[in-house]
């Protein structure tokens, strides 16, 4: 099972978020826990790294669901293979809450905020 989890990239870097997350869904036995977050600080990386994220994804809003929701089935010259994630959780504006809306149901999401 895999867990998405997402970090706001705004004017203030929310590593809090990162920990809230990733610890958690480590703690629930996820095997993979993927990361986003569209313009990541140096203390968000280091957040991810300290949380056991498996892969950090430098994307965010509606597209960073997606690629959680859906995953990414082959490498190409943008990235990696993205696993589909069972759960996407973490706080966002109003383009990641309707992003969560719409893949509610195929995969699980935290909250609509």
């Amino acid at each position: 099972s895999a867990a998405g989890c997402y970090a706001p990239g705004g004017r203030y870097p929310l590593p809090s978020s990162v920990i809230m997350t990733a610890v958690t869904a480590r703690a629930a036995g996820c095997e993979t826990v993927v990361l986003s977050s569209p313009r990541p600080a140096a203390i968000t990386l280091a957040a991810a790294h300290i949380a056991g994220a498996d892969l950090f994804l430098k994307v965010g809003g509606a597209q960073a669901i997606a690629t959680m929701a859906y995953g990414i089935t082959s490498e190409n010259e943008h990235g990696p293979i993205v696993p589909r994630c069972d759960t996407i959780v973490g706080p966002g504006n109003k383009w990641v809450t309707a992003a969560k809306s719409l893949v509610q149901g195929y995969c699980g999401i935290d909250m609509l905020a």
